[in-house]
């Protein structure tokens, strides 16, 4: 399987399993699973809009 920047489409990486890789292009962070593709940011805020959150409003 490939993985790919979801912000600019770059070959990241080529395999299985589960990983979170930071685009050496764009700096955008992607995380890659067996059942999910999503990037960081989209992982954050789905997170945050199960918490109530927003995003600029988060803890570091």
């Amino acid at each position: 399987m490939q993985y790919r920047c979801k912000n600019c489409n770059k070959l990241l990486a080529k395999g299985e399993g589960q990983l979170e890789i930071k685009c050496p292009r764009c700096k955008a962070v992607n995380q890659f699973g067996s059942l999910t593709t999503r990037s960081a940011r989209e992982r954050q805020t789905s997170r945050n809009k199960h918490h109530g959150q927003h995003p600029s409003h988060q803890s570091a």
